[in-house]
């Protein structure tokens, strides 16, 4: 019991020093001075940061809007379709394969989402599923989420920000736009920061 204890806590510990440095990563390359606010993109920045309010949904909501990659594509993508190495997604659909090249600021935050979910299952102390899902809506990543569900999440979260929007059809713009339209990388991060302590708060059984 020692022993299995231990080995829980080593792995906490090794995916929060992961998580602390791709957050010190993501600060950095926030730092830039941005261009102004290019009209149109000033609405996806909205959307992004209300979906921010929940950590994997915001990592979902950014994918969205940051590449042409569709909800249901994003709802079948697992851990192993990310190339953090070549910073690529391998998607996968009805007419085969493709690869979506990803900006290093998307990697980072990545790398930091897939270490908060990494810790988020050592708190709770289970087991990650070997071939998780990226955006599952259960600790061990095992189950893919639903893709009519997350299409009506988006239009609702959309509807409570005054637009009519779809999830097939978001507001495209490079991650530089949204940092230019009012997208703040260290709230989001922030936010995961968060999404961590209160797990870590919940009595254990």
């Amino acid at each position: 019991m020692c022993r299995t204890k231990a080995r829980t806590e080593a792995r906490l510990t090794a995916h929060l020093r992961t998580f602390t440095a791709c957050c010190g990563a993501a600060y950095a390359g926030s730092m830039s001075t941005p261009g102004p606010p290019l009209g149109a993109h000033t609405r996806a920045a909205t959307i992004v940061m209300e979906a921010s309010n929940e950590p994997g949904w915001g990592m979902f909501v950014w994918l969205a809007v940051t590449t042409d990659v569709r909800g249901a594509e994003l709802c079948a993508l697992r851990w192993d379709d990310v190339d953090f190495d070549l910073g690529a997604l391998t998607v996968r659909s009805a007419t085969g394969l493709r690869r979506v090249p990803l900006d290093a600021q998307t990697i980072t935050l990545l790398r930091a989402y897939l270490a908060h979910c990494a810790a988020q299952a050592a708190i709770l102390g289970i087991e990650r599923h070997p071939a998780a899902y990226v955006f599952s809506t259960t600790p061990d990543g095992g189950t893919a989420p639903s893709p009519d569900e997350f299409a009506g999440r988006y239009t609702r979260m959309c509807a409570g920000l005054g637009w009519a929007a779809d999830l097939d059809r978001p507001p495209h713009c490079p991650t530089t736009d949204l940092v230019a339209a009012g997208v703040d990388v260290r709230v989001f991060l922030w936010r995961l920061q968060r999404g961590l302590s209160r797990i870590q708060r919940r009595p254990r059984a």
